[in-house]
């Protein structure tokens, strides 16, 4: 009822509408105090009439007394009528004591008194009756009525009138509110409604509305209609020229366009679908059930279920599928649709695509059958060079089986070379000479493994299995490190080097390898080639938003690098012609390269013939917060209760004696064996914590002898670690899906195998770190340190020097006293950084001051 009211609502004009509203408010609110105000009057007048009705009988009392005494009758119907001259009183009574008969006036029709037997009778009368008293004595009773029925008609025309005097108004102010209304609202927006129709039909939609009296809001409306017009025509000018061109690329590209609204089932086809369809110049009430039924028996059930799986949103409507015409003619068309859902996932419509891709079907057929013919023309040909991949395929493997073979047999006595070096470095009675050359037979035996790894990493590029591992990695101390490095060879040749940085983070997220490793062979290649001047390393960083652009170049002022040989030194094994020409492998360039392409960069040459060379890269790092500390971690010996039992199997003797010194000085109780059956045995009898287990062994290899111990579930179940000299990645899978707990490479690293320890043991060990020597490097000593020691002595160092006796050279400083210790450290600085020759030009600098005083 009220949805009917409200829709009846709707279709009265909101003149009327607000006339008639505020009108029935204000009729309401003046009923409401035109009845008070009669309430009001009516009992006032009521209480008149009682008040008239009372006086009157009050006076008559008083007047009848005396003719009522005397018994005139005369003189008490004067009295009565004159009593009666209000015309409210409708008739009087006198009832004497000492009579029988009262005299009774009343009024007849025409409001004349006259006489009546009788009292009257009507209840509605309102009477006051009184004693009559003369002389002190009651000689009768006087009563007097009064008629309320004229009071009753004034009061009813009283109401009338205000009943009228509210209705004038109220159609006085319907029609003064409409009238106002109709001009300052309705005509406006009726002429703004005829307006909006005009343009809605299309007539004339530039013009304005028809000019009024427009005010306020309708003023702001007529404005926002005008612009809204103005912003419709030219949005419809637009998209009717997008439509055009639309149909234009549509028709030209033969692409028809489909509109389906999932909902109502309704599906809607442009001119192009029709013709794609063999249907031009038709309209199909129904064109989806006409595409299903011209869609091919074979493809009809995939592109159903396609359809179906795009509208619950678990596949793109994407297919091509084969259409039969009418005539009977097969076509091949694509279809491409997209779904649009609701807030509940729900497919609503799908819109898409069709073109007719028969042509190029009809295309793919005639290629496939020359491509039948030539494949028969070349099938003899395919036989002949399948017999050469298998060839190519044979000589890959070998290569494979070669590398690894020579990976595992170089790396194994590397192994021992690097470790036992190391170990003894740590010895504590070794004189500095022997320590000088211990650290040739390390830096050699990194130097060969350096090269191997060259080797190993080509062939790792080749393979396309290079990746990066970046750290955080403190960029002076690995430019220092990389100068370090090269400072050797740099003093024997004669040449310069200068370290030119700036801009640089402290520290900065890389791989610090593969950057070294980069830095390295260009220094050492401008070393190398330079055989007098000087080699400049320069770095420049550029930091914003967490990020920095290292640039890097390697300057030399060699003989250069001729402008045909510039691209060919990059290829591998190629080097160009110097005076280290050959020396190395001529990898270091190809790898180098390919290092700075995987960081991001690209290396770049610039060289003319006869004035040096430039290397130069740039590579995006992201800054780090904290740099690395430099140096070694020297680990205590384990507390007796950590102690644990560790076996290790490897079939090389100096490898097995190499963990044994490496594990016996940290507490652990080691074993060794050489091989896995005799490993198999050690596990059931010694039960083992740990087993460190070499991969290639005699007899029983260890990934075998891994399986066995894992196969046993009954018997003790060691951690192990697979040991192996071998540089591919694939084989730490193998052997971790063997039963292995971790995979380590030959050589050991001492923070790797401490770090593998405690993983795999539950330890901690008690660390101490030590400064690498470039932290604790001392202020370079001068001329001034030099003249604080005896000529005498000064003589004696030069020449120990110069015949490299080292162990003479501590003899000497031993005895110096404490306050000479600063001087010390800084011969002692330079001699482990093997600056022979600078310390030797300022001995000899320092003799020669001295020489004219003699």
């Amino acid at each position: 009822m009220l949805v009917r009211l409200a829709r009846r609502l709707g279709k009265v004009s909101i003149a009327v509408f607000v006339s008639v509203t505020l009108t029935a408010v204000v009729t309401l609110v003046l009923t409401t105090f035109a009845l008070y105000f009669y309430q009001v009057e009516r009992a006032q007048r009521w209480e008149q009439l009682r008040k008239t009705l009372a006086n009157s009988a009050d006076e008559l009392a008083a007047a009848v007394a005396l003719p009522a005494w005397n018994f005139d009758e005369t003189q008490i119907v004067t009295i009565m009528k004159s009593g009666l001259s209000n015309r409210d009183l409708y008739a009087s009574a006198v009832s004497p004591v000492a009579s029988n008969r009262p005299f009774i006036l009343t009024r007849n029709e025409q409001a004349q008194l006259v006489p009546a037997e009788r009292l009257p009778s009507d209840p509605e009368l309102l009477h006051e009756q009184r004693p009559i008293v003369a002389g002190g004595q009651n000689i009768g009773t006087i009563t007097v009525y009064a008629s309320p029925a004229l009071l009753i008609e004034q009061l009813r025309q009283r109401l009338y009138t205000i009943a009228g005097l509210i209705f004038v108004l109220d159609v006085t102010l319907v029609l003064s509110l409409y009238l106002l209304l109709w001009q300052l609202i309705l005509k406006p927006l009726t002429n703004i409604e005829r307006y909006a129709a005009s343009v809605k039909a299309g007539q004339n939609p530039g013009a304005s509305p028809p000019r009024d009296w427009y005010t306020g809001e309708l003023k702001t409306l007529n404005a926002s209609i005008r612009e809204m017009v103005r912003l419709m025509e030219s949005r419809y000018v637009a998209m009717h020229a997008s439509e055009e061109r639309l149909q234009i690329a549509s028709s030209a590209a033969a692409i028809g366009i489909w509109d389906w609204n999932i909902v109502s089932g309704q599906m809607v086809w442009d001119e192009q679908m029709y013709r794609l369809h063999g249907m031009e110049g038709r309209k199909l009430d129904n064109p989806f059930e006409a595409w299903r039924k011209m869609v091919h028996a074979d493809d009809s059930v995939p592109t159903e279920m396609l359809l179906q799986q795009a509208l619950n949103g678990t596949a793109e409507f994407d297919i091509e599928y084969r259409l039969i015409w009418a005539d009977g003619s097969v076509h091949y068309m694509k279809a491409d649709g997209m779904t649009f859902r609701d807030s509940d996932g729900h497919a609503m419509r799908m819109v898409g695509v069709n073109y007719d891709v028969t042509a190029s079907r009809m295309a793919e057929q005639e290629l496939r059958r020359h491509r039948i013919h030539l494949e028969d023309l070349v099938a003899e040909r395919t036989n002949a060079l399948s017999v050469a991949v298998r060839q190519a395929q044979a000589a890959n493997r070998a290569k494979s089986t070669f590398l690894a073979n020579m990976s595992h047999e170089l790396r194994t006595p590397l192994n021992s070379v690097i470790g036992f070096s190391r170990l003894m470095a740590d010895s504590k009675n070794m004189l500095p000479e022997e320590k000088r050359n211990l650290a040739i037979i390390h830096r050699s035996g990194q130097h060969l493994l350096t090269l191997i790894n060259d080797i190993l990493e080509l062939s790792k590029i080749e393979a396309g299995r290079a990746v990066l591992q970046t750290e955080v990695v403190n960029l002076n101390d690995t430019l220092q490190e990389v100068m370090d490095m090269v400072s050797m060879r740099a003093m024997q040749n004669g040449v310069e080097l200068v370290l030119d940085s700036a801009g640089l983070p402290a520290s900065a997220r890389v791989d610090g390898t593969k950057l070294r490793q980069v830095l390295l062979n260009l220094m050492s290649n401008a070393v190398k080639f330079t055989a007098h001047g000087k080699v400049t390393l320069k770095v420049r960083g550029l930091s914003r938003n967490g990020q920095c652009e290292l640039a890097f170049a390697v300057i030399d002022n060699g003989p250069g690098i001729a402008e045909e040989d510039q691209a060919r030194v990059f290829e591998p094994f190629i080097q160009a012609d110097g005076p280290g020409a050959k020396e190395g492998t001529g990898l270091g360039l190809t790898i180098s390269r390919e290092f700075v392409q995987l960081m991001g960069g690209t290396l770049a040459l610039q060289s003319t013939l006869g004035q040096g060379a430039t290397f130069h890269f740039t590579v995006a790092v992201q800054v780090a917060d904290e740099a690395p500390l430099a140096g070694r971690d020297e680990v205590s010996p384990l507390e007796p209760q950590q102690r644990r039992r560790v076996l290790v199997a490897d079939d090389n003797p100096d490898a097995g004696a190499l963990m044994e010194g490496l594990l016996n000085p940290l507490g652990f109780e080691v074993a060794v064996v050489g091989d896995g059956a005799q490993a198999l045995a050690m596990v059931d009898v010694w039960q083992p914590d740990l087993i460190f287990m070499d991969w290639h062994m005699p007899a029983l290899d260890g990934l075998s002898a891994t399986r066995q111990i894992r196969g046993n579930v009954d018997g003790p179940q060691p951690s192990i670690v697979m040991l192996t000299a071998s540089a591919f990645a694939a084989e730490r899978e193998e052997a971790l899906a063997a039963g292995a707990d971790e995979f380590m490479r030959k050589p050991v690293e001492q923070e790797q195998l401490y770090a593998v320890l405690e993983q795999q043991l539950n330890l901690q060990f008690v660390r101490r770190h030590r400064v690498a020597a470039r932290q604790m490097r001392q202020a370079p000593l001068g001329r001034d340190d030099l003249q604080r020691l005896d000529a005498a002595l000064r003589f004696e160092l030069k020449t120990a020097l110069q015949e490299l006796n080292l162990a003479r050279v501590a003899l000497l400083l031993e005895p110096l006293p404490p306050e000479l210790g600063q001087v010390v450290q800084r011969i002692e600085q330079m001699l482990q950084l093997h600056q022979y020759p600078q310390l030797c030009a300022l001995l000899e600098e320092m003799g020669n001051e001295l020489e004219p005083l003699a």
